[in-house]
């Protein structure tokens, strides 16, 4: 088996991998060292481009690095026999806590007291609860049920939605996608949680945002393609919608003249959410399994259905 990894490898992965394919050859490095090799791998580690991608005709796995799989989902991968995977599961703790992060921070009042300690004025502030608040939760898989189970603990209601519901004891509730405009007027506050599809493009758009009640809260940790972003930073400068946590947009870095800066109601941060200091041993343990796998012919961790795009 010829395994292509971009970028480098430690002697220790390197061990690992030989460890669980000991027949394997192993190609690390940049497109250069990797270009005479493409055509006769099988497997691949980091996310090949649509070119890499068309010269690989022996690929049978891609194994990317990422949860959302949006940027690599090319015509060229569509078109391969190759299998995909993701790291999906492993970033539900941390992008959980970046959302209670923005929904204490907001509900506390901390974007306000923090200007107010650079001023140094001492100006009392009524900070408000979430308990017995209503949490909806767009995009109800394991990101979702992650965020839904700390959100019961603070006696929150939380009502998920998802492509194919089902109970689970993360929710109180939990709907199919197609009743979307059922749930945005019983919120008050809101997580996006959805990976970025044909299907999800712009499914927060300007019409469905007016449904939201203007005392609501926004959590967008998808993807800024989700929303629609001048509609969401209008409804926010205008009182439409009490507030946002963003971590994630339409273009990043966010453009210095983009209105969601100035907005004193609007939480940014710079699309942090996943980060974890063990972020590439974590994302190598689901690689070096599912090389397990696909060596045994089991099924695979996070395979992602390619017409679907998760």
């Amino acid at each position: 088996m010829k395994i292509v990894v971009k970028g480098d490898l430690s002697p220790l992965e390197r061990t690992d991998i030989l460890s669980c394919c000991p027949d394997a050859e192993i190609i690390a490095g940049g497109d250069d060292e990797l270009a005479p090799h493409l055509t006769s791998a099988q497997v691949a580690w980091g996310n090949l481009t649509p070119p890499q991608i068309a010269r690989a005709s022996a690929l049978q796995l891609m194994q990317v690095i990422t949860v959302g799989v949006d940027h690599v989902l090319s015509p060229e991968l569509l078109a391969s026999s190759a299998r995909l995977c993701s790291t999906r599961g492993m970033h539900g703790a941390t992008i959980a806590e970046q959302v209670f992060t923005y929904m204490l921070g907001i509900a506390r009042g901390l974007p306000t007291l923090l200007a107010q300690q650079q001023k140094k004025s001492w100006q009392p502030y009524r900070p408000s609860l979430l308990q017995n608040t209503t949490l909806g939760i767009v995009g109800f898989g394991t990101l979702g049920q992650a965020i839904g189970k700390r959100a019961l603990a603070f006696d929150m209601k939380v009502i998920g939605l998802r492509q194919h519901p089902a109970p689970s004891p993360y929710a109180d509730e939990v709907w199919g996608i197609e009743r979307l405009e059922e749930l945005l007027p019983l919120v008050d506050h809101l997580v996006l949680a959805v990976p970025l599809t044909p299907a999800t493009t712009n499914l927060l758009t300007r019409a469905r945002l007016k449904m939201l009640k203007p005392t609501a809260y926004l959590y967008n940790v998808a993807r800024g393609a989700v929303v629609d972003e001048g509609a969401l930073a209008e409804a926010l400068a205008t009182g439409q919608l009490a507030g946002a946590g963003l971590d994630v947009f339409v273009t990043e870095p966010l453009p210095e003249n983009s209105p969601l800066w100035s907005l004193s109601n609007v939480i940014i941060t710079p699309h942090t959410g996943g980060y974890m200091a063990d972020y590439r041993r974590q994302a190598f343990a689901i690689f070096l399994e599912n090389l397990r796998r696909y060596q045994s012919g089991l099924p695979l961790l996070n395979e992602v259905d390619k017409r679907t795009g998760y």
